[in-house]
């Protein structure tokens, strides 16, 4: 089963954007499914919602208003493949999914959080030559709402960033929301 994007009914409190699902995800139709990959144990870490491990991006749409989608909607387990002009290509869509999104549930997202650095700085014309983490003070110009932007940590398993800088911005994250999930 592909995976489909997860929006839920009602406006976002959070929308998590990767740069493309991977393989595992495309097939399993669960975001950062893959086993290398340590984005459900930087949520629990974190504080940004206190859920079991495992794949949880469904009770995250359904009872926390939290959606999930990717830059680029094409499978593929290594992000490197994709280049500038791939970005700007599928920019356009991405910002076209989210704002029929906004208008279906009657809201745009409180916060849009990038997960890695990559997908946020290509949204740029031209890119950001360098990214720090946690909120940005800096939105693409063209960019559909006025809302919080955030870049967290990559959580791939190949990332050699050590544990505490990984769930860092994740905590702040958190912290801004105020969450009691």
């Amino acid at each position: 089963m592909p995976l489909a994007e997860k929006f839920g009914t009602k406006p976002l409190r959070l929308l998590i954007v990767g740069h493309n699902p991977s393989e595992h995800s495309w097939e399993s139709g669960k975001y950062f499914s893959q086993p290398t990959n340590n984005f459900w144990k930087l949520v629990k870490e974190s504080g940004l919602c206190d859920i079991e491990e495992g794949v949880n991006d469904d009770y995250m749409v359904e009872n926390l208003c939290v959606g999930f989608t990717d830059v680029i909607r094409k499978h593929n387990s290594d992000s490197r493949v994709f280049k500038r002009d791939d970005y700007r290509e599928k920019h356009t869509f991405f910002y076209k999914r989210i704002k029929d999104n906004a208008l279906r549930v009657g809201g745009a997202p409180e916060r849009i959080a990038f997960i890695g650095k990559k997908q946020y700085s290509m949204l740029f014309n031209p890119p950001l030559a360098r990214v720090e983490l946690g909120l940005q003070k800096e939105h693409p110009t063209d960019f559909p709402f006025e809302c919080e932007i955030w870049v967290l940590s990559t959580p791939s398993g190949r990332s050699p960033m050590k544990w505490d800088q990984r769930v860092e911005p994740y905590k702040e994250l958190a912290d801004s929301m105020h969450l009691a999930f």
